[in-house]
């Protein structure tokens, strides 16, 4: 999450000069005022954090968070939690609102095909449980190993695995950037291990029609 930084805007006028002459015991009340100042002024797109976003939008006219949200297939919020902003903070024409946090990934040297792809989930998955692996794969990307889909992006490869729910266990595990999940084999690796934590279930890619 170079991101953003919406200018605070001015006051027209000149600055008050006798505001440096103020006693010192009044620079505290000052700073406090000053603060309560820029949160009510500066728009929340402005002053979300640098380090977490890293994906802006610009907004535009008619824009409003309820829009972005549907716009960016996120909920309203998580959209409001990413630039600490309410559903009452104002929203001005081009004000840079963040709309993700996900790590930007880059795509393996390798690209598998579809045939290559099997090969690999039968390699690394037990004999008795690749065909339904081979399932849960299909269903969950296509077998498209650089797939990244669900709400925000958040799930990644050929699993679909999500990031930042298993990124504990997982960076311990040697997975320390989610772009290690495009690759195909880390990925089948990694959704075995996940079965295995789920007391060899397939619980995380369980669906409403599918629990085994």
């Amino acid at each position: 999450m170079a991101e953003w930084g919406a200018l605070l805007r001015r006051c027209p006028g000149k600055p008050d000069r006798g505001f440096k002459s103020l006693p010192l015991r009044h620079k505290a009340l000052v700073a406090l005022a000053l603060s309560a100042f820029v949160a009510a002024v500066v728009p929340a797109g402005s002053l979300a954090s640098a380090a977490v976003c890293t994906k802006m939008h610009m907004a535009k006219p008619n824009d409003s968070w309820t829009r972005i949200a549907a716009r960016f297939e996120m909920s309203l919020a998580s959209l409001l939690s990413l630039n600490g902003a309410s559903t009452d903070t104002a929203l001005f024409v081009g004000d840079q609102v963040c709309v993700s946090n996900q790590p930007v990934m880059s795509p393996p040297a390798e690209r598998l095909n579809r045939r290559q792809v099997v090969a690999v989930i039968r390699e690394v998955w037990p004999d008795e449980l690749e065909e339904t692996a081979l399932f849960v794969a299909r269903r969950e990307s296509n077998l498209v190993h650089t797939a990244v889909g669900g709400r925000g992006d958040c799930c990644i490869g050929l699993f679909q695995i999500y990031w930042t729910v298993h990124r504990s266990w997982l960076t311990k595990s040697g997975i320390t950037d989610p772009s290690q999940l495009l690759d195909a084999r880390a990925n089948a690796e990694a959704a075995l291990a996940l079965f295995r934590r789920n007391g060899n279930s397939w619980r995380p890619w369980w669906t409403s029609s599918w629990r085994p």
